[in-house]
């Protein structure tokens, strides 16, 4: 086998296992069942999940897209809870006085835990920060986003939560 063509088999063999890793972000995908968060141990209200469309969002204090996402999330929350949305936040911080020190400047009123053994975090197996899943009222996981862009996240989760309450109202 000559040298050009042994290095573009393995060029071809590190590119295709990059592009397979970057397609694995995290282990829930879409279509799957939410995993019952009550199963984890967190620390937190973790509130009703059936019958509500739920916006799964991981985070930390350290992390600046995340910090940057929280007055959006706070947003899409107050415009449709009435609906039947709801945000949790699950933050994975290994200090919760670094969680809680954001919390106090940021003041969301929707549900926060905190995943202070990473058994939820490990399970889903993000890699991205922040990634959030959004569920339907049946609790299947409908998309899932990584990272935070500003407005096009926005926009795109404000039309996919839309969709999703008015499946409910059906």
């Amino acid at each position: 086998m000559n040298t050009l063509y042994s290095l573009r088999l393995l060029g071809a063999f590190f590119f295709s296992s990059f592009i397979a890793a970057a397609a694995c972000f995290a282990a829930w995908e879409k279509g799957q069942q939410l995993p019952d968060l009550a199963d984890f141990d967190l620390q937190g209200e973790i509130p009703e999940l059936e019958g509500k469309v739920s916006y799964v969002d991981f985070w930390a204090s350290w992390c600046a897209p995340c910090k940057a996402s929280f007055p959006e999330m706070e947003r899409l929350y107050q415009e449709n809870k009435d609906a039947g949305f709801q945000v949790i936040a699950v933050s994975v911080d290994s200090s919760e006085k670094a969680m809680q020190r954001f919390l106090d400047r940021a003041g969301p009123s929707f549900s926060v835990v905190w995943d202070h053994k990473q058994s939820l975090v490990a399970d889903a197996e993000v890699e991205v920060m922040p990634t959030s899943f959004l569920v339907d009222a049946k609790g299947v996981i409908r998309s899932v986003h990584y990272g935070w862009r500003g407005e096009e996240t926005a926009k795109k989760l404000e039309s996919e939560i839309a969709d999703l309450l008015r499946e409910v109202e059906r």
